[in-house]
């Protein structure tokens, strides 16, 4: 089976503020594919590179090196006219529905604009397009005569998921899609993605820093830290039995809505805030935080490597 997505060995760079310092690497070396009708959530602590990555996915940032691509074209590099051709097989869903509408555009020219600009319908043919999204991600029909401010957060973000649904994409990469929200709206929309990829059979790349979030969507997971994957498995499997000390202490961090369970869960040590990537540290990135770290972390970075159904970047693994 032909990936929808396939990134390796991507660098993301961005210039350091002092001109004598090289760049830094938000994104150092990441591989990893995404198959037809697949959930594959990616999760880390603020500042990972997670929306680096994803932005690199959907185009809107050139990588400094490395591959992408997207139903085996390639997207690195790519001209504009291939870039065009490619968003229409990748939408992008952002973090706050405010932010991602124009406020003076009403919600049924904001979803039937892609449709429109690439010439697949007009007139009545693409007023009927936009009424069926609409049905799709559950808003009335006459909300379409609506402006943004009119609607609430969980009702934008609808019309964003209805956007990007209107080109029928191979791909949809979300980034914190709900972090905006408050919980029981985060629970609809969550329940409406898992719904819609269902139906309609395509891949998303969905970015988190809740696991408990990426676990109620999710096939598959991989966790970033400083740039990097550390672990990458099924996400029952992930779950169950985390192999990466990091995975552990983040899993541990989830709280359990059983008070008795909370009580009980054992705690992993995670000391002090996440480095900063303009100076990572030698051999393990992690190994500064790691309560398990031996002397050969210090020293030399470990290689993603398989055991079982899991990847993993751990000297101890």
């Amino acid at each position: 089976m032909t990936a929808v997505l396939s990134v390796h060995d991507l660098i993301v760079s961005y210039p350091s503020r002092d001109r004598n310092r090289p760049p830094i690497r938000a994104v150092n070396g990441v591989t990893l594919n995404i198959q037809p009708g697949e959930a594959l959530g990616l999760v880390g602590e603020s500042g990972c590179g997670k929306s680096s990555l994803a932005n690199s996915i959907v185009g809107l940032v050139q990588p400094s090196s490395g591959s992408i691509l997207v139903r085996e074209q390639e997207i690195v590099g790519a001209d504009r006219t291939t870039l065009r051709a490619m968003r229409a097989h990748v939408q992008m869903v952002f973090q706050d529905p405010a932010t991602s509408l124009n406020p003076r555009m009403r919600i049924g020219t904001a979803i039937g604009e892609p449709l429109l600009v690439r010439g697949l319908a007009r007139g009545a043919a693409l007023h009927d397009r936009v009424l069926a999204l609409l049905d799709e991600v559950g808003l009335r029909r006459d909300q379409a005569d609506m402006l943004p401010h009119q609607l609430s957060g969980g009702q934008r973000q609808r019309v964003v998921i209805a956007r990007a649904l209107a080109l029928r994409p191979a791909l949809l990469v979300c980034d914190e899609p709900v972090s905006a929200l408050d919980v029981s709206v985060r629970a609809q929309i969550l329940n409406l993605l898992v719904e819609l990829q269902a139906r309609n059979g395509m891949a998303s790349l969905f970015v988190s820093h809740d696991l408990a979030v990426v676990r109620h969507v999710c096939d598959r997971v991989a966790v970033m830290y400083l740039g990097e994957i550390v672990e990458l498995a099924p996400a029952a499997t992930l779950y169950a039995t985390p192999r990466h000390p990091y995975t552990a202490a983040l899993l541990a961090a989830v709280p359990e809505p059983d008070p008795i369970l909370q009580r009980s869960k054992v705690r992993v040590p995670l000391a002090g805030e996440i480095p900063s990537p303009a100076n990572p540290p030698s051999g393990c990135r992690f190994h500064t935080r790691c309560p398990k770290a031996i002397s050969i972390c210090a020293v030399t970075p470990p290689a993603l490597r398989h055991i079982a159904d899991t990847e993993i970047a751990c000297h101890l693994a």
